[in-house]
């Protein structure tokens, strides 16, 4: 059987392209988004309705997963939405439903999808990050805050699980040309459109760079074939770029590398059974 690959948030975007490429690259892809009638069309081997919000909603997506295949050998963490805005406007509402949906949505579908990889003594665990989660700018800071937290999530997690066989991999994709932008307009609509807001001749610079940034954005296509490396990859790195320049590669990959290099020596952790 073919690797059993499990995505969120396959609605639209980055998540919709991945479950159509890998599907066509002989994975069997269960799709999962909030509505499965969004999923109609896609030729996914399962598809099934998967809230990362709600736990019974993850319960109920692993369990037909598992019955239907018995095994999960990949999880991919790409439900995710940006909420713009000067951190001031951002309301504390505003700013837990990210969290909810970015950080412990991801780490809701970890605490399922674990304890079956370590049965298996196998898996991969990809969350889908962003240049955002090194690098933050302002009207970006919310969002940038949830990929910094899951990038932390990532790294200690990466360490716990080496010792069970589980690989852990993050995939920081660039600028992008999805509908990505336009959630982000909804979401935020009250606070980057206010004419009385401190903050409307930021919000004025930020659209015109979007704007420029998106007549040089690649397709989502950019990330699945780098997702698709990861799997191919009997060993794959700690964290993939994805339309990200190379001088900003550079920086960012040996920072990655050399802390991993580090933390793994102080806590002598090599990919063996640990002792009971």
């Amino acid at each position: 059987m073919s690797k059993i690959v499990l995505i969120t948030g396959c609605s639209s975007g980055i998540g919709r392209h991945l479950a159509e490429q890998l599907a066509q690259s002989s994975y069997t892809v269960v799709a999962t988004a909030r509505s499965v009638e969004a999923l109609r069309d896609l030729p996914a081997f399962l598809k099934l309705p998967l809230d990362v919000t709600n736990p019974d909603s993850i319960n109920e997506a692993i369990g037909n997963t598992l019955q239907q295949f018995g095994r999960i050998d990949v999880l991919i963490n790409n439900a995710g939405y940006t909420m713009l805005g000067a951190l001031e406007e951002v309301s504390d509402e505003q700013t837990r439903q990210v969290f909810d949906v970015n950080v412990f949505g991801a780490l809701r579908m970890i605490r399922a999808v674990v304890p079956v990889m370590r049965k298996q003594r196998s898996g991969c665990i990809i969350n889908i990050s962003s240049i955002a989660g090194k690098l933050s700018t302002p009207v970006n800071g919310t969002y940038s805050a949830t990929k910094f937290a899951l990038e932390a999530l990532s790294d200690a997690l990466r360490l716990e699980l080496l010792p069970f066989g589980i690989q852990v991999v993050v995939v920081e994709p660039g600028a992008i040309q999805t509908r990505f932008d336009d959630t982000a307009q909804f979401y935020a609509k009250d606070i980057l459109f206010n004419p009385a807001s401190p903050y409307r001749t930021l919000y004025r610079q930020n659209e015109k760079f979007s704007a420029d940034m998106r007549l040089q954005e690649p397709g989502p296509e950019a990330v699945c074939n780098v997702i698709e490396q990861v799997l191919n990859a009997q060993h794959p790195k700690p964290c993939y770029f994805a339309a990200v320049s190379l001088s900003s590669r550079l920086v960012l990959y040996f920072r990655d590398f050399l802390w991993g290099s580090v933390v793994r020596q102080m806590f002598k952790i090599d990919a063996v059974e640990m002792q009971s």
